[in-house]
């Protein structure tokens, strides 16, 4: 969450820019690299950070889960400065590029005449030199373009000048991006009307100056502007011309806006209908459009050069489609999204939806501060934090309803993937756009949810198969194009009939007037509330439970963590996850099975074990490897089980791995071939270790090896008892980690006095009852006893007499509270958990 924490924090600080900036009346930008400054000074605030150290009365900090506090308060000096740091990023960024810059003779914008003499027929005229520097877009019969300027004639006198510029003109001649031309008209600035500021959305998109009476004249000259675009743009143009020869209209203009983002084609009253209805999402370009090139470049790519290489290209196809269609706002942070998924997965890490859209919308308001009143990226963003954080809240709700009425069967199968995936998404989304919708618009569909329940499953065959038959047709296989639109085409039909039908239903659309900002604000604080009723519900029983002092330190340390955005932007993602100089021990998650990860004070990471799952271990050291972290000093194989050995063999081939140890016992074990083979196939050195050995791991940390003897035990359950015991020993803490070792090793071992006492256990074999006596308890004395095991399991793990035999100590268990966190400075111990 750091990551969404820091983009609310950056994105808070272009708001505060933008008011101090209109409020001072500033007239000219600052230095548009200014901002840059705090953000190299963030490296600072985490120096700060890590030079804190909570104060404590006792030498140990407990987890909230078993009824104590957890360690130091969250909000450290240094967090705070780097929150500040990100805050005056945000506002110096937004300080450099606003809205309304001062110009200068440079700048074309210097010689707009004011909006309100633009109509003026006698008004002078300039001439521009330039190119297209836009995919024309046609409406009726007008052609819209934009031109970059890079010379002005006025009054016979040449000025070279930087700029854009935006025009009309007729379909007579159709012009291409990169076309050099000499347009001359009415230069002026973009006029504001009363409910919407043309002027602010042109600045959006990095236009200043609009052209009225524009005559154009090509110039014969090479082609300019991207090479890239110019191709792409030549690919869309190919695709709107065959689908407007294919398709009727006016399903032509909704397949070419549905497929390609042009909907300059879509007849006004039709845009209308899709308006009045709530319906008009379905036209833009937005993430499912995104999914489906994502998922057709990445198992194509997958087979041509493999799986790692497929993510960059399909990246690289995410970005080209991003600009194929348009590159606006909304589409840019669907790209960005599915780009971050996309490398996630190919990366092995958890891909968090809610983080990832925070990234997105920060990156784009890092390339464009002004982005951040795109209405288009407010209404998608809005739209894709309703399917995160609101629908899974609805579904469960209309399942619960559905079994108070004993209809659990609706919850089941077509029908109920239908009500679930439909209604209750649609419903979601709906919710969190529709302040939007009534602040910018003024209107408010009754007829949204049931338009949407009759229009949204006819969507995937219009981008599926449109997508196919677009491009066969740009490839020049037109018949086959042809008919792979005739599905497609009784689709676009059946949308046209049912938005048509229900925007002619009485009181369809209601007006509504006065909604402001205050009321938008209003509302969504009252979704806030909602989402969040159970957090309040347990706030009030410990207000009405405790003391005042109490409330108020609750209520503040999470408020302000979340309030004041207590983390930072994309740069201290990265710092952050850098080693803090402790001592980290992770008793990962992994279900019936073992798996340890361990980071040395400088940042050496080690995986003892693993569990039986592959993907639900990576998913565990995703959430506490950093993501541009690929590598793994060390596997430690405690021995040759199934439940601690299958997952691990997969991590060489996801991670790479400088050194694996295992013991004698499980170089000679046949289970263990798997996971030799591909200790070797993958370039990894393998060490046998037994008792007696030790690891130096660095900055005072060591890893001693207590079990088994290097000729191996004799015992009836061999394997388990051959299994490796380490001691992780930094400073005064210690851990104990027994693997599956039973009863016969812990005698044994108590008999040879070996160095068991520690400051915490691992408590062996999950807590069966063949390990773990209670004078093994006592000869360890540790304080914290660790069980790793599965939810449920069908062992009865952990058994009675092994909890009997750790009564008096803290017991932590990974079926209850999830993955364990300790850490240590080598004088005392912090413990967090999952829950």
């Amino acid at each position: 969450m750091a990551l969404l924490y820091g983009s609310l924090a950056y994105m808070a600080g272009i708001l505060i820019g933008r008011a101090i900036f209109d409020r001072l009346g500033v007239r000219c930008p600052l230095p548009e690299w200014l901002w840059l400054v705090p953000l190299g000074l963030l490296p600072l605030g985490l120096f700060l950070h890590r030079r804190h150290r909570a104060r404590s009365a006792v030498a140990m900090r407990w987890p909230t889960s078993a009824g104590f506090e957890p360690p130091g308060p969250s909000a450290t000096p240094g967090m705070i400065l780097v929150l500040a740091l990100c805050a005056v990023a945000g506002a110096l960024r937004y300080a450099g590029h606003p809205f309304t810059p001062c110009w200068t003779p440079a700048d074309l914008a210097y010689y707009n005449l004011p909006a309100e003499r633009a109509f003026e027929r006698n008004a002078p005229q300039v001439t521009l030199l330039g190119f297209v520097d836009s995919y024309p877009l046609v409406a009726d019969v007008k052609q819209r373009l934009v031109i970059h300027v890079d010379t002005l004639e006025v009054d016979g006198m040449q000025h070279a000048v930087t700029g854009r510029v935006r025009l009309n003109t007729g379909i007579r001649e159709r012009y291409r991006y990169g076309q050099p031309v000499r347009v001359t008209g009415r230069l002026a600035t973009p006029p504001d009307f009363d409910s919407f500021s043309f002027r602010e959305y042109l600045a959006r998109k990095g236009i200043h100056s609009v052209l009225y009476g524009a005559v154009i004249e090509t110039m014969e000259a090479p082609p300019r502007g991207n090479p890239l675009l110019a191709a792409l743009y030549a690919v869309r143009a190919r695709g709107e011309r065959f689908l407007n020869r294919a398709l009727p209209e006016p399903y032509a203009a909704l397949a070419n806006g549905m497929l390609l983002g042009i909907e300059s084609g879509i007849p006004d009253e039709l845009y209308d209908q899709f308006n009045a209805t709530g319906s008009s999402h379905v036209i833009v370009i937005s993430g499912s459009n995104v999914a489906l090139i994502a998922g057709v470049i990445l198992a194509l790519m997958a087979r041509i050069v493999g799986g790692r290489r497929a993510i960059w290209f399909t990246v690289a196809g995410i970005a080209g489609y991003a600009l194929l269609v348009g590159g606006d706002a909304a589409v840019m942070r669907a790209g960005v999204m599915g780009s971050l998924a996309v490398v996630a997965a190919g990366m092995n890490r958890r891909s968090t939806a809610l983080v990832s859209l925070g990234a997105a919308c920060a990156l784009m308001t890092l390339l464009n501060p002004l982005a951040l009143w795109d209405v288009g990226l407010q209404l998608s963003s809005a739209a894709t934090a309703g399917l995160i954080l609101v629908a899974p809240d609805l579904i469960a709700a209309f399942r619960r309803a559905l079994s108070a009425f004993h209809l659990n069967t609706l919850t089941r199968g077509p029908v109920g993937s239908f009500f679930e995936e439909s209604l209750m998404v649609t419903l979601a989304a709906n919710l969190t756009t529709m302040p939007l919708v009534v602040y910018y618009f003024g209107r408010l569909s009754v007829v949204s949810l049931f338009t949407n329940l009759l229009i949204l499953p006819a969507q995937p065959p219009i981008m599926l198969a449109g997508s196919a038959g677009a491009v066969a047709g740009i490839m020049g296989l037109e018949p086959i194009g042809r008919l792979i639109l005739m599905l497609p085409w009784l689709c676009l039909a059946w949308t046209v009939h049912i938005v048509q039908w229900t925007a002619s239903l009485p009181g369809a659309s209601l007006e509504i007037a006065g909604y402001n900002s205050a009321a938008l604000v209003a509302t969504y604080l009252a979704l806030v509330v909602v989402k969040t009723k159970a957090h309040w519900r347990t706030l009030f029983e410990r207000i009405r439970q405790g003391s005042l002092a109490e409330w108020g330190r609750r209520l503040v340390n999470p408020t302000a963590a979340t309030g004041l955005a207590m983390t930072t932007a994309l740069v201290w993602a990265a710092v952050a996850s850098l080693p803090d100089g402790r001592l980290h021990l992770w008793f990962l998650d992994v279900g019936q099975g073992d798996g340890i990860f361990i980071q040395t004070p400088s940042g050496r990471q080690i995986l003892i074990d693993g569990g039986a799952s592959p993907e639900r271990l990576f998913s565990e050291l995703g959430a506490v490897i950093p993501f541009w972290d690929r590598t793994l000093d060390l596997l430690v194989l405690t021995h040759p089980d199934s439940d601690h050995m299958l997952a691990q063999t997969e991590a060489p081939t996801r991670y790479q791995v400088d050194f694996a140890m295992h013991t004698p016992h499980a170089a000679q074990h046949p289970d263990a071939a798997l996971w030799q083979e591909r200790m070797r196939t993958n370039g990894v050195m393998v060490v046998e270790q037994g008792a007696g050995s030790w690891l130096d791991l660095g900055d005072g940390v060591a890893l001693w090896v207590l079990w088994p003897p290097p000729e191996g035990f004799q015992a009836k359950d061999a394997d388990n008892e051959n299994s490796l015991v380490l001691k992780l020993v930094y400073g005064d803490f210690s851990a104990l980690l027994t693997g599956d070792a039973g009863l016969p090793s812990e005698e044994a071992m108590m008999a040879q006095a070996s160095p068991l006492q520690a400051t915490l256990l691992k408590v062996g074999h999950h807590g069966s009852r063949t390990g773990t006596s209670r004078d093994f308890v006592e000869y360890v004395a540790a304080q914290v006893a660790v069980i790793q095991v599965g939810a449920d399991n069908d062992y009865g793990h952990p058994h009675p007499e092994v909890l009997n035999a750790l009564d008096g100590r803290m017991v932590l268990r990974t079926d209850r509270q999830g993955r364990i966190h300790v850490q240590s400075d080598g004088r005392r111990m912090w413990i967090e958990t999952e829950r």
